[in-house]
């Protein structure tokens, strides 16, 4: 009889451990953040591995701030933004910098 419950257990245990693995996985990327990868791979429409002013504008509700934002991130001044340039702002912003407008603690 032991036995019989043993196997059961056991059974029971190897098919809950799968979706606890993948309940986990679902909580370490939050609903709305993409990495800088992701962006940029959505964003840069002809695969050049560069983004154009039109390709970071496009679908932006504020065009004037939009703007603005891709002055700040094309660091050599271009006209482009690489993905380098993007990750350095997402670094500095989760290091301390300012993010949506707010200070980091």
């Amino acid at each position: 009889m032991k036995m019989k419950y043993s196997i059961l257990f056991a059974i029971g245990l190897s098919l809950l451990l799968p979706l606890q693995a993948d309940a986990k996985q679902g909580k370490h990327k939050q609903k709305g953040t993409s990495t800088p990868e992701e962006i940029f791979k959505k964003r840069d429409k002809d695969g050049d591995g560069m983004l154009t002013k039109d390709e970071f504008l496009a679908n932006k509700k504020n065009p004037t701030k939009a703007e603005k934002r891709f002055a700040k991130l094309d660091k050599n001044s271009d006209g482009k933004i690489s993905l380098e340039e993007l990750k350095a702002k997402k670094d500095k912003a989760g290091k301390g910098g300012k993010k949506h407008g707010k200070k980091n603690k």
